[in-house]
């Protein structure tokens, strides 16, 4: 495992800044177990304290003691885990590869909050109608909530919801796309295998064995790597993502909608089309992205301008 500082290199982008002249394939696969396995660990850990406090302190049982209430503990639990992933790629990235885990925000090394305001700007509008037109269209199931927990929710899709995003985007738009772009040399290899592994992990994750929605997560995967390729960081991909997560929890707080039967992947929606609506929205505006740096490139680890 490497110990000493390794230094970014000047002049690559985002997904180029770990190439090196050594084998560091087996490295990588040891990264993304870590990562994965680290994720599912964090969540069962925080799950099952979830659950002791749920049904020691309010007397209620969560998916996680087997009974069938969303509770806003098992919620928050889960969302804190994922949360974790932010310093554990970071963790991964200084043990594994050497090289300071703030590097994983951007080609600057730092997190670019003017960037990050303009991302919510524009995106904004457009998340929020797909959102509702995914809602208008799409069926789901209604159940009882009372007004505390309706609150809490709601809270917590604004609080909670942004951070367990950024977990995932760190990972595998971070830590993983890094990773796997750096095993080749040739830069449109490299950037293709890096969208593929990334996109597929990242689709893998969310243990959906319903084809369309797979398909759902590998077009959003494409879409968030493109946006860090272009832009050279994290920013638009957590924006975007934390957009299409939180309006959604938002509206099920509105609507009452079952989250446990919302959550369910193992059987398509009716109207498969329907989840195709944000990641169609994705795709889109990585286009728009990449047209609109089409003179200039994607940013690279030598350039300060933030446009």
């Amino acid at each position: 495992m490497k110990k000493s500082n390794r230094e970014v290199p000047s002049g690559v982008p985002y997904h180029r800044v770990m190439v090196s002249n050594k084998p560091q394939f087996l490295r990588g696969v040891i990264a993304f177990i870590l990562l994965i396995g680290g994720m599912f660990i964090f969540i069962l850990g925080f799950s099952l304290i979830g659950g002791e406090i749920d049904s020691r302190v309010f007397g209620r049982t969560s998916p996680v003691n087997g009974g069938t209430d969303y509770t806003p503990i098992y919620m928050a639990s889960n969302f804190l885990a994922v949360g974790l992933l932010i310093p554990w790629s970071m963790v991964l990235q200084r043990w594994l590869y050497g090289m300071k885990g703030n590097i994983l925000h951007s080609v600057l090394s730092s997190f670019r909050a003017e960037l990050f305001g303009r991302a919510i700007l524009v995106t904004l509008p457009i998340m929020t109608v797909c959102i509702v037109t995914l809602n208008y269209f799409a069926p789901y199931t209604v159940t009882e909530w009372t007004t505390n927990d309706l609150l809490l929710i709601l809270a917590l899709s604004i609080l909670l919801v942004p951070l367990q995003i950024a977990g995932e985007e760190y990972g595998f738009r971070g830590l993983v796309f890094q990773i796997s772009s750096s095993w080749f040399k040739n830069p449109k290899i490299s950037l293709v295998v890096g969208i593929t592994v990334s996109s597929l992990l990242f689709a893998s994750i969310h243990l959906s064995a319903d084809i369309w929605f797979n398909l759902h997560y590998i077009m959003l995967g494409i879409s968030f790597a493109i946006m860090t390729w272009r832009t050279g960081g994290l920013e638009y991909a957590v924006v975007i993502h934390a957009l299409n997560n939180s309006l959604t929890y938002i509206l099920a707080t509105v609507l009452r909608t079952d989250l446990l039967a919302d959550v369910d992947r193992t059987d398509g929606m009716e109207g498969t089309w329907i989840i195709f609506i944000p990641s169609a929205a994705s795709i889109l505006i990585s286009i728009c992205i990449w047209y609109k740096t089409r003179h200039t490139g994607p940013v690279l680890t030598s350039n300060k301008n933030l446009k």
